[in-house]
């Protein structure tokens, strides 16, 4: 079917389905948010479902722009497990699929769904891993777009309009979830008259973090000028533990002042800890992401990946990025890192004094 006979099919289904295909990571969900609102409301009597991985399926779970949440959990890959999944998605009788991951991975879900209409993003890169043969590509107006764009590309060819410079993400966070934060930093002496500054120095690739020592001469420096909480946000999730970061940066500090969130949250729990906090500085990863959704004021610190294409999107996110030969490289296991290294502690503490006041 081309682009007309596609809506005009899914103006005459009472309750298209739709199969939002976007498993993983949290960044990568987030990316995909504004596209699935903006579809949910040109087609808002759509059926939507979503499969994603269990390691942040937490993002959307009881999301109200969801309809049924599927969790592909990779710990349990087994022939007898893929099979399962295949009956889990072919009962839905989907109208329609779309790949906002572009790989293997996502075709292969694809594959097993078997909607009626497959399209799919260009995603960061375009549709790699052979994905391409399962799905139509939309490729975005402009080459150089950002990867939300790219997803919002897919939006528009099913006849959405929108505002670029006002998208909504459309996150929800339950009174439940803050009260649940609010008793965990009570038990961490936290004061919550204070405001809260949330430092989160790990990230998926090794070269995209920012050095611990820099971190904690930062962290003294809010400390010796600002009463405030600072906290520590982490846990072990990622292309590379983020387990020890956290030790190591407390135990370069000179103040002691800190309060150590690594590993005590869930995803729930992260987000609403992001609605009070007055302050986020980070590596580029997931949490930045959901913070920069939620409008956080935050300083994002940028190494060898392209900002334009999965950096921080709009926001209230003041991105810090030194340009080198090799950059964006997007070796994620680089250990010359010059563009971190040439990141100072004086500048990002002086963003973050401009945050503040």
């Amino acid at each position: 079917m081309n682009r007309e006979q596609i809506i005009q099919y899914l103006n005459s289904v009472p309750k298209p389905k739709f199969l939002i295909v976007q498993p993983s990571r949290m960044g990568d969900i987030i990316f995909a948010l504004p596209a699935v609102v903006e579809i949910k409301k040109k087609y808002p009597n759509a059926y939507i479902s979503w499969i994603a991985d269990e390691r942040c399926a937490d993002i959307i779970r009881d999301n109200s722009l969801i309809d049924n949440l599927i969790v592909f959990d990779r710990r349990k890959i087994s022939l007898s497990y893929i099979g399962k999944m295949k009956k889990i998605l072919r009962a839905e009788n989907f109208d329609i699929s779309i790949d906002f991951h572009g790989l293997f991975k996502s075709a292969f879900i694809v594959m097993l769904a078997g909607a009626k209409i497959k399209l799919a993003s260009s995603s960061t890169n375009g549709m790699r891993e052979l994905s391409w043969m399962f799905s139509k590509e939309i490729k975005p107006d402009n080459v150089i777009s950002h990867c939300i764009e790219r997803h919002l590309a897919v939006a528009k060819y099913l006849g959405c309009e929108f505002d670029i410079n006002n998208l909504d993400f459309h996150l929800e966070i339950t009174d439940k979830y803050v009260a649940e934060v609010k008793e965990i930093l009570k038990k961490e002496n936290a004061d919550l008259n204070k405001k809260i500054i949330l430092v989160h120095p790990g990230g998926g690739w090794i070269s995209r973090r920012w050095q611990s020592d820099k971190f904690a001469k930062t962290i003294d420096l809010i400390n010796k000028n600002y009463d405030v909480n600072v906290m520590l946000i982490g846990g072990k999730e990622g292309g590379a533990s983020e387990k020890g970061l956290d030790e190591e940066i407390i135990s370069m500090l000179e103040t002691q002042k800190i309060i150590n969130l690594t590993g005590k949250l869930t995803l729930k729990q992260l987000m609403a800890l992001f609605t009070m906090a007055n302050l986020f500085l980070a590596n580029e990863a997931g949490p930045m992401h959901i913070a920069t959704a939620l409008k956080v004021p935050s300083v994002a610190i940028l190494g060898p990946t392209d900002a334009n294409r999965t950096g921080p999107f709009k926001g209230n996110t003041t991105v810090v990025q030194k340009k080198v030969s090799c950059q964006p490289c997007r070796n994620r296991t680089c250990t010359k890192v010059d563009c971190m290294k040439l990141i100072s502690v004086d500048e990002i503490y002086g963003l973050i004094t401009d945050k503040l006041s």
